[in-house]
């Protein structure tokens, strides 16, 4: 082994063993290189290996970080079986769990929301007031379809950096990514149609596809890679498909990552049998190792690929900036949306543009990116330390919520009736599939900071969830 593997296996083995906690700083390159009597050049390469790993982050201008050990504690993969197409009725819960995560006096691990704090508010009221200095009449005037276009050409640019060419005259400005995905799916699904979708699945995806009228075909998805490849061919041949949506960069709530390789794989099937693709691409810019990974759409050649995103989990919800990609749909979707929304907000477009271009944003984003990647690592570590015997759980590389699941037997929904009376919200399992699978899962929201009260609710969520655990006697 040599020297720099030497060195990283070194500082691995203490945060196994917790000598070193997430969070926590570790040595410089040059603090290394002196303590350790090696060259700069090995302490740089042992502080990559520890990257590489996911073990530790490094924040520009703050030093490196502790995020592990981030040991994926094995989710049970699912069974290789596919769904018969159904109708989906999403349970009343979901308004509980969006409406418990707006109360003051509530941990709000249910739905996957950031701490206010965490988004550019000093910065979006700076940009905000520069372009109405600018543009003061800018605010009665509406932003038809396709929308503005510098919005437009400021998604294009950054998609072009991570290998997606886009022409500005192929975005369509949105008003969040849930009304890009409903445009998707009305310009591409007559009521009825069959949509396949990765299981489990965010409720909020199901709750639009019930709105629409559609029934679902829901296809098992690995924790770690994604889709099945060999089942999506199997349901493009063996039912009706009217779409396929798949969330393929940090999917919500498994945080799975599908490659390059098996996202062109994707594509061509999907290509092949003429179906169009609806991607959701929203987390896809909250990389614990920084570099963005490409959205579908980078390997569409024939235009079936629809792609949907938004700056809502990482800029700001309440401006309501998203974005669609709709490919050869482009027409139909611009009729939908003038005919349901009239377009976005011409001021939240103007603003978000000149954020994007800023230099801010490359900087607001590396903190989210390295905040995150902290918190899923302690939050991760709470759950290890504090939950049930036999508690497993995902360990993603991007985005911020964890997909628990609970020992066989563990009433998921019971755990969040109970949680809540203790001012804790989480999001049962049951949510996440049409056929309401996944009753010993819960999903943890990470978008939260750190702090004692958040110590405590996981304590207590622990506590509670082992009292659930059949043949546990209560003392």
């Amino acid at each position: 082994m040599r020297k720099p593997e030497l060195l990283a296996a070194e500082i691995e083995a203490h945060i196994s063993s917790g000598l070193l906690k997430p969070g926590e700083r570790i040595d410089s390159v040059r603090e290394l290189s002196r303590l350790k009597g090696v060259g700069l050049n090995t302490a740089v390469r042992a502080h990559e290996i520890l990257e590489d790993r996911g073990l530790v982050v490094t924040r520009p201008q703050s030093g490196t970080y502790v995020v592990g050990p981030r040991r994926d504690t094995g989710v049970t993969p699912p069974r290789r079986r596919l769904s018969m197409p159904r109708e989906v009725d999403v349970p009343g819960l979901v308004s509980l769990v969006f409406e418990s995560a707006q109360a003051q006096d509530v941990v709000p691990l249910g739905a996957a929301c950031l701490s206010p704090d965490l988004y550019p508010c000093e910065a979006i009221n700076r940009f905000t007031r520069q372009v109405l200095r600018e543009v003061p009449e800018l605010p009665g005037g509406y932003a038809l379809p396709p929308g503005q276009f510098e919005y437009r050409r400021q998604v294009s640019r950054r998609l072009a950096r991570h290998g997606c060419t886009i022409d500005p005259a192929e975005v369509v400005a949105t008003n969040g990514a849930m009304e890009a995905l409903s445009l998707a799916l009305r310009a591409t699904c007559a009521p009825g149609s069959a949509v396949l979708i990765e299981s489990p699945q965010y409720f909020g995806i199901l709750q639009a596809l019930q709105q629409l009228q559609l029934r679902v075909v829901e296809l098992p998805a690995h924790p770690r890679d994604g889709a099945d490849l060999a089942q999506v061919e199997e349901a493009l041949e063996k039912f009706d498909i009217g779409a396929g949506l798949f969330i393929p960069n940090f999917s919500n709530p498994l945080g799975s990552l599908m490659d390059d390789a098996r996202k062109a794989q994707l594509v061509d099937l999907f290509a092949r049998h003429d179906v169009p693709l609806i991607e959701d691409d929203i987390y896809a810019e909250l990389s614990f190792q920084g570099a963005r990974p490409r959205p579908l759409k980078a390997f569409d050649r024939r235009g079936g690929v629809l792609t949907c995103a938004s700056f809502s989990k990482t800029v700001t919800p309440g401006l309501r900036a998203g974005w669609l990609l709709p490919g050869r749909y482009l027409e139909r979707v611009k009729a939908l949306q003038l005919s349901s929304s009239m377009g976005g907000g011409s001021l939240a477009q103007a603003v978000l543009a000149s954020f994007l271009a800023s230099k801010e944003y490359e900087r607001h984003m590396a903190g989210l990116r390295t905040h995150f990647s902290l918190q899923v690592g302690r939050v991760s570590q709470a759950v290890q330390q504090c939950f049930p015997e036999g508690t497993r759980l995902t360990a993603p590389r991007g985005g911020f919520v964890l997909w628990v699941e609970l020992p066989r037997g563990t009433d998921a929904v019971e755990l969040y009736r109970r949680a809540l009376e203790h001012g804790i919200s989480i999001s049962p399992g049951i949510l996440f599939s049409a056929s309401h699978s996944y009753r010993n899962h819960v999903r943890l929201n990470c978008g939260n900071r750190w702090s004692p009260v958040l110590a405590r609710a996981l304590r207590k969520l622990g506590e509670l969830a082992k009292e659930l655990v059949p043949g546990t006697r209560v003392a």
